[in-house]
């Protein structure tokens, strides 16, 4: 039965005497439950579009498909994310994928003191194993997604996470010159 029902018969009881209001509120605690933290539905949202972005690209992805996956209602995306939609939530993902990719990289550090062959062998090998999960296929299907590359925020956003990918890279190289202008590459 709905909460509106429920409470219409316990309001109804509880004109009969004062158990039948503590039982009011036993009802209602027990319909709502301990309830869950506030960011629940929105961390579902962005994991569902990550897994999704991975697996199909944006243009492939519905927002009912964003939904199911992350078992979570239609009001909750809008409510997390007004009038911007599966672009929001894209954004939102890419956010998150983009940190975790340069966390994964950054955790895949060049051996000291190596040559520069291995130290660009070493970053063949991280950016294989990056490709292997799902942050490089996600990043792989956006820059494969012409609906992607046509909004702009998508674009911007899937260009930076480019750009962050290419600094590391950069860093890595010029590790023995920690001065050395980043924005020019060998």
């Amino acid at each position: 039965r709905s909460r509106s029902v429920l409470l219409c018969m316990e309001l109804g009881s509880a004109a009969r005497g004062r158990s039948a209001a503590r039982s009011l509120v036993r009802v209602v605690e027990q319909r709502r439950g301990p309830g869950r933290p506030a960011y629940d539905s929105k961390q579902k949202l962005v994991a569902a579009t990550c897994k999704l972005l991975s697996e199909r690209g944006f243009e492939a992805t519905s927002p009912v498909m964003i939904q199911q996956r992350s078992g979570v209602g239609q009001g909750s995306m809008y409510h997390h994310f007004p009038g911007k939609g599966k672009e929001g939530l894209a954004l939102e993902a890419v956010s998150r994928l983009r940190a975790s990719t340069i966390a994964f990289l950054d955790g895949s550090p060049a051996p000291e003191g190596a040559e520069v062959e291995e130290v660009r062998a070493s970053i063949v090998t991280a950016l294989d194993r990056l490709f292997a999960r799902k942050e490089g296929q996600a990043l792989v299907r956006l820059l494969a997604d012409a609906v992607a590359g046509a909004l702009p925020s998508l674009a911007t956003a899937t260009q930076d996470w480019c750009d962050d990918i290419r600094a590391v890279i950069v860093v890595r190289l010029r590790a023995d010159e920690p001065d050395a202008d980043l924005d020019i590459a060998d």
